[in-house]
């Protein structure tokens, strides 16, 4: 049913970095989405709702039934543009590959959105990677009722898991277009 809304991939796997750490990881991860808008162009509109809550439950829900989760390979941290992701989509991706997905659908829908980090169960490291929807303009991002989350690595919408010890947002905005010269809209 969705195959026609991504492009063809190319299948190739280079290393981006040789020694990345995980705020390398995150800004790779805004970086492959605003790269790659064109992944999602499609698949977007269909799920845009009329309210932001349900758009975000929409993006949650195709991802949890069309999508299984599977960590990366050891010793390799490995993102996929969306494209790729839906290829991979029945053998596995993991939490950043999900993320990268996720925001290219909400910055194609222009609803502004988080990359969030979290360290879990006392652990000193980051270790997962979901995305975060202030619910208004303004919202305090630390308060639970002014973000929807959207993690399909977990079973429910809107949840956000228990046991985090720390987070980091990384704000994810709309692209900025320059106009230069004459275009077709006018």
């Amino acid at each position: 049913m969705y195959e026609g809304l991504f492009p063809p991939i190319d299948n190739t796997n280079p290393i981006l970095n040789k020694d990345g750490d995980v705020n390398d990881t995150v800004q790779m991860c805004k970086d492959i989405v605003l790269q790659t808008l064109k992944d999602t162009k499609k698949i977007a509109p269909l799920l845009k709702r009329p309210t932001l809550e349900e758009t975000c439950k929409a993006v949650f829900d195709f991802f949890y039934k069309h999508y299984q989760y599977k960590e990366d390979e050891k010793g390799v941290e490995q993102l996929c543009r969306p494209a790729r992701a839906w290829h991979d989509r029945k053998r596995g991706i993991d939490c950043d590959c999900f993320s990268i997905s996720i925001s290219s659908i909400l910055t194609n829908l222009s609803i502004p959105h988080c990359f969030r980090i979290v360290k879990m169960y006392g652990r000193s490291y980051y270790q997962h990677i979901y995305v975060v929807v202030p619910k208004f303009k303004g919202a305090n991002m630390n308060r639970r009722s002014d973000y929807i989350v959207i993690d399909p690595v977990l079973d429910k919408s809107d949840y956000e898991a228990p046991g985090i010890n720390e987070k980091k947002d990384y704000p994810m905005g709309i692209p900025i277009q320059y106009l230069n010269g004459v275009g077709g809209c006018c």
